[in-house]
């Protein structure tokens, strides 16, 4: 008996399922990832979402409001770049009367895929001024003011 030729292999057909089927699912994790969470902008974590924000968005007004009185009335401006593939998580946040610190993991470039991106940790200094958290220090990338510092 000869085999038909014109029919196609049933084992190729389910192999080439699979895989549209897994490719199908990549695409929808992909493209329907949600954006950051909002926190609450009066806390340390909240101002340092919002001020991050800001620079990533290339909104510097809004982002020095973010800054303590001293450091936005000192402010000697830093060369400013536009920060593209930034992805942020708050490690933690250390919170002592009228002083934070809070710790991030920053994501740049592309970590998806094998990309060329790289992941740190970094620190914001916040300090409470009139009931309000105000940003002392932020990491390297983000700094708006060269005597603003550079965390640890």
């Amino acid at each position: 008996m000869k085999q038909d030729s014109s029919r196609p292999d049933r084992t190729l057909i389910a192999i080439l399922s699979i895989i549209a089927a897994i490719v199908v699912i990549a695409l929808v994790v992909v493209f329907t990832r949600g954006g950051a969470a909002e926190v609450d902008p009066t806390t340390p974590e909240g101002v340092v979402q919002s001020y991050s924000l800001a620079v990533v968005e290339s909104d510097y007004s809004a982002a020095r409001d973010f800054l303590s009185t001293e450091l936005r009335e000192n402010c000697d401006k830093a060369d400013l770049n536009t920060i593209q593939g930034l992805r942020m998580t708050v490690i933690s946040s250390i919170i002592n009367d009228d002083t934070a610190v809070v710790r991030v993991s920053m994501e740049r470039g592309s970590v998806d895929f094998g990309g060329s991106g790289y992941v740190s940790e970094e620190v914001f200094s916040l300090v409470l001024e009139n009931d309000l958290w105000k940003i002392e220090s932020a990491p390297w990338d983000l700094t708006l003011c060269y005597n603003q510092g550079i965390s640890e």
